[in-house]
């Protein structure tokens, strides 16, 4: 299959548009006889007129050929090899060789048996293997020219997310490839092909099959990205969302009459994360999970008027623990990370008491996790259109919560401690 090659004078992409360090990588295999191209989400995002955030190349050197050029790199991956470039300022330029294959693709072999292979291969098999057709297109830097083998520069202009190939076939090989969809139609605005949409909808069970781990990471990938909401949005809208986190069924699912108004509540909480994210100032993984988990422990833990405090919060922990069991654990979550996760979810009713009281514990104050759990509180309560008492606000360092200011502190006026002058003395008695 021939290529759409699209020449320079066609399209906007400059040697000024790209990092100084991949240019040298491209340049150094290039005066080396291996083929060099810009590939993926950074041709993508030049054609965007955005700033891209990775500059990875793709070339026909094999990966201990690619080490032998670059002294200051690093093979990564057991079953496919990438090359890791380091530069000054912990700047990587990730050059990986042309493959046939994804590394996470899933064949059938003669018996049946489900096996994983990749390979070596072609730059046409190598776009084709990609998830995307707007993540298949290749600046090559022979002649500065656009490769186009999978009609990516069409949907870039007609702004469509389409799957490489047949849907169905692609998303039973891979499902997370389905995630990755979802995440590119939300960061760009763009609309999913139909036919892909309807894989999406046939396939969405397939998650089921892949490493918890991975699920994870894409997952959280999605989260820190700043277009959380718009992926939520969109998982919800497929039924991805529940086919990710089953155990949240009870709460977003039809299970539960008031689905439609915890779900606004939750896109509501994560349109303020994307806030934070795009202010430069990233939420910890903790925050991230305990604002998915916190409708659950509500729907699980509702008051009770007749239990004291201390049963009450014997019950609330209970329950928390049954719910990280159900659904972090299940995605092999860091034990440190659930553990604060726990921490900052328990610490929200004392904070109402100390709101309550009108002072907070220096003890609570000095806990590792007071800024988190406080963070945690703002974001709850400006989902719910909620203001944060000022007592809180001005407990924290001013930017942790940049949509309440603290209260200007008073400037104290300084008074000295005059000595009386002798004139003013009452003369002492003889």
């Amino acid at each position: 299959m021939n290529p759409l090659v699209i020449p320079r004078p066609e399209h906007p992409i400059s040697r000024a548009m790209i990092d100084e360090e991949a240019l040298k990588v491209l340049y150094r295999l290039h005066r080396h006889g291996f083929i060099s191209y810009l590939v993926g989400g950074s041709v993508r995002d030049l054609l965007l007129g955005k700033v891209p955030k990775d500059f990875d190349i793709a070339t026909n050197a094999h990966p201990h050929e690619i080490s032998a050029l670059f002294k200051n790199s690093r093979a990564i991956g057991r079953r496919f090899r990438l090359i890791h470039i380091f530069f000054k300022g912990k700047k990587i330029i990730e050059v990986s060789t042309f493959r046939s294959r994804s590394e996470f693709e899933e064949t059938q072999n003669e018996e049946g048996e489900t096996i994983r292979t990749d390979s070596f291969g072609t730059p046409q098999e190598d776009a084709f293997r990609r998830d995307i057709t707007i993540n298949g297109l290749f600046y090559n830097i022979a002649d500065f020219s656009i490769i186009d083998y999978v009609g990516g520069r069409i949907d870039l202009e007609r702004k469509i997310i389409r799957a490489i190939g047949d849907p169905d076939e692609r998303f039973q090989q891979d499902p997370v490839r389905m995630i990755r969809v979802i995440r590119h139609a939300a960061r760009t605005g763009f609309s999913i092909e139909d036919r892909t949409y309807r894989a999406i909808l046939r396939h969405r069970e397939e998650l089921k099959k892949c490493s918890p781990s991975r699920l994870r990471d894409e997952f959280l990938r999605d989260l820190k990205e700043g277009a959380s909401k718009p992926s939520l949005c969109l998982m919800f809208r497929t039924d991805l969302f529940l086919s990710f986190f089953p155990g949240l069924d009870r709460v977003f699912g039809d299970r539960n009459p008031y689905k439609n108004r915890d779900r606004e509540l939750l896109l509501a909480r994560f349109g303020l994360v994307d806030e934070l994210v795009k202010m430069g100032r990233p939420v910890p993984e903790s925050i991230l999970f305990a604002l998915f988990l916190t409708p659950a422990l509500k729907v699980l833990t509702p008051e009770h008027p007749f239990l004291g405090e201390k049963e009450q919060h014997f019950y609330r922990a209970q329950a928390m623990r049954l719910v990280i069991r159900d659904i972090l654990t299940p995605f092999s979550v860091p034990r440190g990370i659930k553990e604060m996760t726990s921490l900052i979810l328990l610490v929200q009713s004392y904070l109402k008491k100390a709101i309550h009281r009108g002072i907070i514990p220096r003890r609570m104050r000095t806990k590792k996790y007071f800024q988190e759990a406080v963070l945690l509180f703002g974001l709850e309560a400006q989902a719910r259109g909620e203001e944060v008492p000022r007592l809180l606000r001005n407990a924290v360092p001013s930017d942790l919560l940049p949509w309440w200011p603290g209260e200007p502190k008073r400037r104290r006026r300084k008074f000295r401690n005059r000595r009386p002058s002798t004139s003013s003395r009452p003369r002492e008695g003889r």
